[in-house]
């Protein structure tokens, strides 16, 4: 009674066998599996072309009716045949890799061994606890794409045995365990901390990184963001501010809507020139002011009934130069007794400005460069911007929703491999790590931003971790045209199949995303007559001066002809920097 009405058997793969009684007894009706007579039940094919197939009920491999010879499709050199363990096996199934007491079917030849609930596993099953959009191939090795790009279980995050046998989408690359793929087990909730409440959420646009990092870390180490007023704070001058990171003039606290309404305030902001791509970018301001500081856009933040104190209602600029800081970075502290994030807790940082053009300051954790704001340990070589140096301890990442919250972690407790670029994470590098599993985010990959343009694509771009789900083949980069591994977070437009390695968009998730590039023109008689500004190197790929690869490094390119340097051979003929 308890019998399913239809099953898929190994030995006739090719149609379903449906539970069929035979009321006459006929000689001539012989089990497809053992060669025996069937009558009574058994499974029936009902297709006309295999001529009424059957097979006995203990042929179809149930727990009380044992098929004693089994033909499957993942040995087919050799019969398998039906063993009854009653004691603990020291052989691993050579289907799923456990050793576990229970019947098997092995080959008396070469020694292969199967479970027999491994046996009996369909050759293909819906699984929509893991994965909705399709149904699994079960594949008796895994498949050499996997293999090429080192794929872990896609549901425990461990490694693939390569002659264990595995369920997998090919449309999707989706891969996982047999007994992870089977498991009746719900731990997707395991990881929650009830006591963790206003998290940050990764990855961030630059357009939030500001509010929601920064600014909560100067709270955090200072206890307040102080607002400058004439009639307080004893670095007042008429006026005036002095910032210890801008030594040759003072500063000037600015509100928004002064500078909205000044003229000469827009000869600070820094203009998007391409005019065509307007319509696409109607979230981004077409004027905006940078910070020296963290390198971010200063916009104005409206104020909401949630916020807890005084709002920013401004900036503070230099009224000699084209020098600005939002007043949370104007109120950095410009000592550190430690930092989390720093290999080496007990060690201090002092807060540091690097050059505009030389000198410029190499991150830690980011791997990015900055001519910005950046703290530097007092006793190692450790630096690290301010964006970095703003990373929570606890964290919510988007590319591992399985489990709620990713926790920083010493290096020196235990390294593992980044589940984005896949490189081992040193001792002294930033990581967050899952304690429920094994994924693992280095700091650089945890700070690239959410979206990134390209100069070669017209749409923004969104940091992508599933561009290979229903997407089956290869990838290749647009920029520098090379294979991409399908596993790694990329850049990605679906409505235009096109895919961007970060580190192949330099001014926005690349190595110069800290870089304030500024409106400045450079004049450089000695070496041109046109006035230069300092830029990423497009125009050209060698520099006319040297004449080596300098396509999409920093650079001088002229503004009214095609002549470009790249930035050492312009730093050389430059008079004062």
């Amino acid at each position: 009674m308890e019998m399913p009405q239809e099953i898929t058997h190994p030995i006739h793969l090719s149609h379903p066998l449906t539970l069929h009684e035979s009321i006459y007894y006929d000689g001539s009706k012989k089990c497809a599996v053992c060669e025996g007579i069937v009558w009574g039940l058994s499974y029936k094919c009902s297709q006309g072309g295999c001529e009424g197939l059957r097979i006995h009920l203990g042929c179809a491999g149930f727990p009380n009716y044992k098929q004693p010879v089994m033909k499957h499709p993942s040995h087919p050199q050799h019969e398998l045949r039906f063993s009854k363990k009653t004691r603990w096996c020291p052989f691993p199934c050579d289907a799923c890799g456990a050793t576990e007491k229970g019947d098997s079917y092995t080959c008396t030849v070469c020694d292969y061994c199967i479970h027999e609930s491994c046996a009996l596993l369909p050759l293909s099953a819906d699984f929509p606890r893991h994965h909705p959009a399709h149904s699994l191939s079960l594949a008796f090795s895994i498949p050499s794409e996997y293999i090429k790009y080192d794929f872990d279980c896609a549901i425990c995050y461990t490694t693939l045995p390569l002659m264990r046998w595995v369920y997998h989408c090919s449309l999707c690359r989706y891969v996982v365990h047999l007994n992870c793929a089977t498991s009746t087990v719900d731990s997707d909730n395991e990881n929650a901390i009830d006591d963790e409440e206003d998290v940050a959420t990764f990855p961030m646009d630059d357009n939030v990184i500001y509010e929601e990092m920064i600014r909560p870390f100067v709270k955090r180490e200072c206890g307040q963001i102080h607002i400058p007023r004439h009639d307080q704070d004893n670095h007042n001058t008429g006026g005036k501010y002095s910032f210890s990171n801008h030594p040759r003039h003072l500063l000037t606290f600015t509100t928004f809507s002064s500078s909205s309404s000044s003229s000469s305030s827009q000869d600070h902001y820094k203009k998007d020139d391409d005019d065509d791509d307007e319509d696409d970018f109607d979230s981004i301001p077409r004027l905006e002011l940078t910070c020296d500081g963290c390198t971010l856009p200063i916009r104005e933040k409206k104020q909401t009934d949630d916020d807890d104190d005084e709002y920013e209602n401004g900036y503070m600029s230099c009224d000699e130069c084209k020098y600005f800081l939002h007043l949370s970075c104007f109120n950095l502290p410009l000592h550190i007794p430690s930092l989390p994030i720093h290999p080496y807790h007990n060690q201090s940082l002092i807060l540091q400005s690097a050059g505009k053009l030389t000198d410029l300051a190499y991150c830690h954790i980011c791997d990015g460069r900055t001519n910005g704001l950046y703290y530097e340990c007092t006793n190692c070589w450790f630096k690290i911007d301010i964006k970095c140096a703003s990373l929570p301890t606890t964290i919510k990442h988007a590319a591992h929703p399985r489990h709620n919250y990713l926790k920083f972690v010493d290096g020196n407790i235990g390294s593992g491999f980044c589940i984005n670029c896949h490189e081992f994470i040193l001792p002294d590098d930033g990581q967050y790590k899952c304690n429920r599993c094994r994924v693992t985010v280095c700091g650089r990959c945890v700070m690239l931003p959410a979206t990134s343009k390209h100069r070669q694509e017209n749409h923004l771009l969104s940091l992508t971790y599933d561009a290979h789900i229903n997407r089956p083949g290869d990838f290749y980069c647009s920029s520098c045209e090379s294979q991409m591994d399908p596993r790694s977070w990329m850049y990605h437009c679906r409505d235009c199949d096109q895919s961007f390695h970060p580190n192949c968009i330099p001014t926005t998730s690349g190595r110069f995303r800290n870089i304030k590039y500024g409106t400045d023109q450079y004049m450089i008689s000695s070496i041109h007559d046109h006035p230069l500004g300092f830029q990423i190197v497009t125009n050209k790929k060698r520099c006319d001066l040297c004449h080596r690869d300098k396509y999409d490094k920093l650079g001088f390119q002229c503004v009214s002809c095609y002549f470009v340097v790249c930035k050492s051979c312009g730093v050389k003929h430059i008079d004062h920097i």
